[in-house]
């Protein structure tokens, strides 16, 4: 079993034979099943790019009308130091860096607007990023600071979870503090507006929900239980999906922001989500980490386990239903879907807070499930996004105890799936 851990920033980069700008051209192992079920050939990893860019990297996003990509880069040392990087999308090397006032974590991108927006999840706010300038345009608070004890008070806490709330707060040494930590966050350009899922600090989560025209909080809806963390959005159908880590599922109306659906489905913790329009399928990541204790206080019952961990499910998002359950590799991530090729990519942490991290890539046929190929890519894969015309793979590559002690910087990974 998985004890639950709060993943600190580590620096990554990997020796290789020097190309211009520092990027490497790196030929990682790779296994491939002996056939694969849907046609097309298996990603070609001889001449994958790696290019080391900051002390620390999260998510990322591709502009097609920047021609640039996206890269949330954190400083943990020294706040005033996070930023934005611009990077080159055929070379990787950074062509701006954009100032933030704290640090980013979520990255969503509206690219025809020309509007990078930013979770800073120990801030309660927003960062928007004018795309096409390089600037920061402004901060959208969120939640302001609270005595959270008081809080847990008038939120009419049991004494045991009270003790258990001084407790850690002594602990941490923390009297004030923002209630919701913000992580992941989905930009529906239809309607014009950013869902932002809040993670209670203790407390039930919610969803904010955020005016992009008039840039400010318009609603926060209540009700999404321990941890929300993963979110998808359905624009076709007006439906924004999110999932928490005590196994539900819960679906908004994006126009009249209501809840409309909450189901009871059989993956623990998903802790991102993917949505397929043209299938109508929903796909997540499901770690195991072992976070008992803190949900079952929160939650005031014994909550009873779903799910072994280490899987990739599908579901259905009208009825919460299992569609598949797979395995995925150790501590998986994230996942992307290229549905012009029929395929779902995932990333693989491959361990936590090691010193050799053994991170991989997966690649599954997005019809039947099955594991195509895995591709070494240690120590730590993390967030994926899909270039233009999803001709290309990129990938932050995060670093394991090793790295940091060495002082090395995290990468991104390009990898051209033509």
């Amino acid at each position: 079993m998985k004890r639950w851990l709060q993943i600190t920033p580590i620096l990554a980069a990997m020796a290789g034979a020097a190309v211009p700008g520092g990027a490497i051209l790196w030929a990682p192992h790779s296994s491939a099943a002996a056939s694969e079920t849907v046609a097309g050939a298996a990603v070609k990893t001889q001449e994958i790019l790696r290019q080391p860019v900051a002390s620390d990297v999260v998510e990322l996003e591709y502009g097609a009308g920047q021609n640039a990509v996206f890269v949330a880069a954190p400083d943990w040392k020294d706040e005033a130091g996070s930023r934005v990087l611009r990077l080159n999308p055929e070379t990787l090397a950074t062509e701006a860096e954009i100032a933030l006032p704290s640090k980013g974590f979520g990255v969503a991108l509206d690219s025809g607007a020309g509007r990078l927006y930013l979770t800073q999840p120990f801030n309660g706010a927003i960062a928007v990023v004018d795309a096409n300038r390089n600037a920061l345009e402004t901060r959208i608070p969120l939640v302001d600071k609270a005595n959270l004890e008081n809080l847990y008070r008038e939120r009419g806490a049991s004494p045991k979870q009270l003790a258990y709330a001084a407790e850690q707060l002594k602990k941490y040494k923390i009297v004030e503090d923002y209630p919701y930590r913000l992580r992941e966050l989905a930009v529906d350009r239809h309607n014009g507006r950013l869902f932002v899922p809040g993670l209670g600090f203790g407390i039930d989560s919610v969803l904010f929900v955020v005016d992009t025209k008039a840039q400010k909080l318009e609603k926060t809806i209540p009700g999404f239980g321990f941890n929300a963390v993963g979110i998808a959005l359905d624009e076709k159908n007006n439906r924004v999906f999110v999932s928490n880590m005590q196994g539900q599922l819960i679906v908004v109306d994006t126009q009249k922001l209501e809840v409309i659906g909450k189901y009871e489905i059989e993956a623990d913790q998903l802790l991102n989500l993917v949505y397929d329009p043209g299938t109508n399928r929903l796909f997540g990541v499901d770690q195991g980490i072992d976070r008992d204790q803190v949900r079952n206080v929160q939650l005031g019952v014994e909550y009873k386990r779903r799910s072994a961990g280490d899987r990739l499910f599908a579901l259905d998002p009208d009825t919460g239903k299992t569609l598949a359950e797979v395995p995925a590799g150790p501590d998986p991530i994230s996942l992307r879907l290229d549905a012009g090729r029929k395929r779902l990519y995932v990333t693989n942490r491959g361990g936590v807070r090691v010193d050799e991290g053994k991170g991989t890539l997966g690649v599954y046929d997005a019809n039947t499930y099955a594991l195509l190929q895995t591709i070494d890519l240690p120590p730590h894969p993390n967030s994926l996004t899909l270039g233009e015309n999803g001709d290309i793979l990129y990938v932050t590559v995060k670093n394991d105890g090793n790295g940091k002690k060495a002082g090395k910087q995290e990468s991104v990974v390009r990898i051209d799936l033509r």
